[in-house]
């Protein structure tokens, strides 16, 4: 729910908008919600609230929209780019795009009136009340009617108020109506935990490798983050982590292990070197006849194209084996003359005359030597 800011004498209203000058995030020709999208909302608790409306869990951001969240709830928006950021309740941050004019880089520019966020994102621009500033990586930013205090965890924080000020991995420093309230201070890891102690209160769970596990949203991957353990299993059934499955005849298809019925693995390599080879289907040419079949079941030439078999299997011209010899002569020549007929010569091999012996039964008696002694009964 947005909390409303007590009236302001003018004096302040143009002291503030001397702060905004210098901030580094300047801001892009304004737009209405509904806009370019920025990321997909998590909502934890009954007081979330997207555009004055009750936010709707995996609801979509827009440039230009406001997210709210009143008491005993959290929000979470997953950026499309990368990073997130995390609202504690009674929080009111609106959400742009804006262009850092030192880097020339573009950002998500978060506006955050009053309330506290959890930030985890490479690039991201942002502005309180109290001070502009560009983060890098994880940083707490906690806005009260006082003040505004940033805690850097990891990465740094260049920070801009009456001057610039960079804010290192481990340190805290408080602004007011832009100027830096106290020192520089470094905190231990336990300050630093405690700082951050406030996301406990809105576990959260994360689908690793098809398995339901309750972890920070930082410890899961890109929109794989759930506030509802019911909602984290059904996005985590979706997410089961396909593999590949060598089905009959060799085909290597992707899809859940669960489904194969044939080997399975995880990885593609694995799964194709395992898997055997589908049937190599084309054209063969046997004995003169041409037929579609595999080259493990052809016989004789074999072809992927139909044209390059045809050419093989009854060519105009080539090698007949006639009577011994080898003659070029056409196929329709060699089959008439009674001869063996082949597109390529080497492929007649040995061409000699053969010789077929006549059977015993159709010999011709031999003669008797002339001194054999007839015998005369």
């Amino acid at each position: 729910m947005t909390l409303h800011r007590p009236f302001r004498l003018p004096l302040f209203a143009l002291a503030w908008l001397l702060v905004l000058v210098g901030a580094a995030c300047a801001p892009l020709p304004a737009g209405d919600a509904g806009g370019a999208t920025i990321g997909t909302l998590r909502v934890a608790g009954p007081n979330v609230f997207l555009n004055g409306a009750r936010a709707r869990d995996g609801a979509s951001v827009h440039e230009g929209d406001t997210v709210t969240t009143g008491a005993a709830s959290s929000a979470f928006v997953a950026f499309n780019g990368g990073g997130f950021v995390q609202l504690d309740e009674n929080t009111d941050p609106r959400f742009s795009f804006r262009v850092e004019t030192r880097g020339g880089q573009r950002c998500i520019h978060i506006q955050i009136d009053i309330g506290q966020v959890f930030i985890d994102k490479d690039v991201q621009c942002f502005s309180t009340p109290d001070v502009n500033g560009n983060l890098g990586s994880r940083v707490n930013i906690r806005v009260s009617r006082k003040e505004t205090i940033v805690t850097v965890l990891a990465g740094r924080a260049l920070m801009f108020g009456e001057r610039e000020q960079s804010v290192p991995a481990a340190g805290e420093a408080s602004w007011r109506r832009g100027r830096q309230v106290g020192p520089l201070r470094q905190l231990d890891a336990a300050e630093l935990a405690s700082t951050v102690g406030w996301r406990e209160r809105y576990p959260g769970w994360c689908c690793v490798g098809g398995r339901l596990e309750q972890r920070l949203p930082e410890q899961c991957e890109r929109q794989q983050f759930w506030f509802d353990r019911r909602q984290a299993e059904a996005g985590c059934r979706e997410r089961v982590p396909a593999g590949w499955c060598c089905l009959a005849g060799g085909r290597l298809v992707q899809m859940p292990a669960a489904q194969c019925r044939g080997f399975f693995s995880p990885d593609e390599e694995d799964a194709r070197q395992r898997c055997p080879a589908p049937p190599r289907s084309g054209w063969c040419c046997q004995d003169g006849r041409l037929s579609e079949t595999t080259a493990s079941q052809c016989r004789g030439h074999f072809a992927d194209e139909r044209r390059e078999a045809q050419r093989r299997c009854q060519p105009e011209d080539g090698w007949c084996c006639l009577r011994g010899k080898v003659v070029e002569m056409s196929a329709e020549e060699c089959r008439r003359a009674a001869g063996r007929f082949a597109a390529e010569r080497g492929e007649l091999g040995n061409c000699r005359l053969r010789v077929t012996p006549l059977l015993p039964e159709r010999q011709q008696p031999r003669p008797l030597p002339s001194r054999t002694p007839a015998v005369i009964e």
